[in-house]
C-alpha cells in the first residue's frame, strides 16, 4: 500500500487486510505437539470455575487432574471452540456503534439556455437515522449477554474435555491393574496346556483334558490382546485430547490410581441450585436474557422508521436555502410481524431447552446415584468372594503337585480367580466412569479420595 493509501487509512480509522495463509507450514505449525514448558507454566495459572491450578513435572509424569487440565490448555478442538469468542466480540463492538450519518453532495452547472447571470447552484445535505436510537441499549444488553452465554459455553466444553482426558487416563490405569493379571492367566493356560500334552504323550490322560486345556488357553489368550488393543486404543484415545501425536509416549505418574468417591453428598444436595451451577445451563440462562433483549428489540422496531436531513442549497439564481426534512417509513404492510414472531419463538424454545435440560440433569443425577450404589454392592461381593477364590486356587495348586488333582482343574480354580479379580478391577473402573459422570451431571467437581489398586495384595501370584 502507498504512503497516501496508509495515510487516508489512518485518517479513517479502517482496518488493514493481513493474509494468514492455510499452507504446509500452517499444517506443521497445527500438527507440532504442544511445547510442555509453556503449558506447565499456563496450568500454574489457569482460571476455570472448576478446574484449580496444578504444578506439572513432565518427568514424573501426569495425574489423571493433571491431565485434565493439560487437555483444556492443548486440545485442538477447544481452540476452535475459544475463536468464538472473537466472534461474539465483534459483535459487541458492532451493537455499541450508532449508524452512520449520510452526507451528499450536488452541483446544478447552467449548460445551455437562457444562462446569463446564472451561477452554479449545490445542495449539501446531512441525514441520520433516529430509529436506532431506540434499540440502542437494547443491542448493547443483547450483544453483552451473548458474549456472557460463549464464555460459558466455552467453559462447559472445556470441562467436558477435561472430564474425558480423566476417564481416559482412568481406563489406562485400569487396564494397566488388569493386564498383569490377564497375562498372568494366559501364562498359567499355556504352561498347563505344554504339561497336559506331555501327560498325554505319556498316557497319563486323555485327550479330553488336552481339548480342555487347549479351550481355556484360547480364552485367555483373547482376553489378553483384547486388552492390550484396549490399553492402545485408550492412550492414543488421551493423546488426542491432550493435543499430542498417536505414537508420542505419555507417562501417568506411577502410584496414581482410580478414585472411589467414598464421601458423595446426597442427591438433595446435588441437585439443589443445578441450575445455578452447571455450566451449560448457566449459558442457556444468558443465552435467553440475549434473546428476550432481541425480541424487545424486534418490538421496539415496530416504530416507523424516522429520518431527519440538514440541508444547504443555492440554486442557478443564486438563491441561498437552508433547511431541513424528516422523512417517516409508513408502516402499512410491513410492521415487523415477522420478525416478533421469530423472536418470540425463539425465546420460547431456549426457555422450554432450558427446562428440559434441567430436567435431563435431575434425572441424570439420581440414576448416576443409584447406579453407583449397585456398582458399590458389586463391589462388596467381589472383594468377599476373592480370597475364598484364592484359597481354592492354592489348595488345588498343592494338591495337583502332589497328584491329588489334575492339571486342568487346578487350573480353572486358578482361572476363576483371576477373572474375578479382573472384574474387581473393571468394577472399579466402572465406578471410576460414574463418578466422572456425576461431575458433569451434577456441575460441581467431588474429591475422589483416589485409593491404592484394590487387587494389589489381591491379585499377585498365590
Amino acid at each position: 500500500m502507498t504512503v497516501p493509501g496508509l495515510a487516508v487509512m489512518a485518517i479513517l480509522g479502517c482496518a488493514t487486510y493481513h493474509p494468514l495463509p492455510l499452507d504446509r507450514q500452517a499444517e506443521r505449525r497445527a500438527l507440532a505437539p504442544p511445547d510442555m514448558r509453556a503449558v506447565t507454566v499456563e496450568a500454574a495459572k489457569i482460571r476455570h470455575p472448576l478446574l484449580e491450578p496444578v504444578h506439572l513435572d513432565p518427568a514424573q509424569g501426569l495425574t489423571p487432574d493433571q491431565a485434565a487440565v493439560v487437555a483444556v490448555l492443548t486440545n485442538p478442538q477447544l481452540r476452535v471452540a475459544r475463536d468464538q469468542r472473537g466472534l461474539v466480540r465483534a459483535q459487541v463492538i458492532q451493537a455499541g456503534l450508532l449508524p452512520n450519518p449520510v452526507a451528499s453532495y450536488s452541483q446544478d452547472i447552467p449548460t445551455g439556455g437562457s444562462d446569463r447571470g446564472k451561477v452554479t447552484g449545490y445542495d449539501t445535505r446531512l441525514g441520520f437515522d433516529l430509529t436506532s436510537l431506540l434499540t440502542y441499549s437494547l443491542r448493547r444488553e443483547a450483544a453483552g449477554a451473548q458474549a456472557q452465554a460463549v464464555d460459558l459455553d466455552i467453559a462447559w466444553q472445556e470441562w467436558q474435555v477435561a472430564q474425558a482426558a480423566r476417564m481416559a487416563a482412568f481406563h489406562v490405569l485400569a487396564l494397566r491393574e488388569e493386564l498383569p493379571l490377564a497375562r498372568s492367566a494366559e501364562r498359567e493356560a499355556r504352561r498347563t496346556l505344554a504339561a497336559t500334552a506331555s501327560a498325554v504323550r505319556t498316557g497319563a490322560v486323555s485327550g479330553v483334558e488336552e481339548a480342555a486345556a487347549s479351550s481355556s488357553w484360547q480364552r485367555a489368550r483373547d482376553g489378553l490382546l483384547l486388552l492390550e488393543q484396549e490399553e492402545g486404543r485408550q492412550g492414543r484415545a488421551l493423546n488426542a485430547l491432550l493435543g499430542l501425536p498417536p505414537g508420542e509416549p505419555l507417562v501417568l505418574r506411577a502410584g496414581a490410581s482410580l478414585p472411589d468417591w467414598p464421601n458423595l453428598p446426597s442427591q438433595e444436595v446435588l441437585i439443589e441450585n443445578l441450575g445455578e451451577r452447571r455450566l451449560d445451563l448457566l449459558a442457556l440462562k444468558k443465552g435467553y436474557e440475549s434473546q428476550d433483549d432481541r425480541l424487545r428489540i424486534a418490538i421496539r422496531s415496530q416504530f416507523p422508521d424516522i429520518g431527519i436531513d440538514l440541508s444547504h442549497a443555492r440554486d442557478t439564481d443564486n438563491v441561498v436555502t437552508t433547511g431541513y426534512g424528516v422523512a417517516i417509513q409508513l408502516p402499512l404492510f410491513d410492521r415487523g410481524q415477522g420478525r416478533v414472531a421469530y423472536a418470540s419463538a425463539t425465546r420460547r424454545q431456549l426457555y422450554d431447552d432450558f427446562a428440559a435440560r434441567l430436567f435431563a440433569a435431575r434425572a441424570d443425577v439420581a440414576q448416576i446415584l443409584a447406579d453407583l450404589a449397585t456398582v458399590r454392592e458389586r463391589l462388596k461381593t467381589a472383594h468377599a468372594a476373592l480370597p475364598s477364590l484364592k484359597a481354592v486356587a492354592e489348595a488345588y495348586e498343592k494338591a495337583a503337585q502332589s497328584g491329588a488333582a489334575d492339571l486342568v482343574a487346578a487350573q480353572a480354580a486358578r482361572a476363576a480367580y483371576l477373572s474375578r479379580a479382573m472384574a474387581l478391577v473393571r468394577l472399579r473402573a466402572e465406578q471410576a466412569d460414574l463418578g466422572l459422570a456425576l461431575e458433569v451431571a451434577s456441575g460441581c467437581y467431588l474429591p475422589g479420595d483416589a485409593m491404592g489398586p484394590a487387587g494389589a495384595s489381591e491379585g499377585g501370584t498365590p
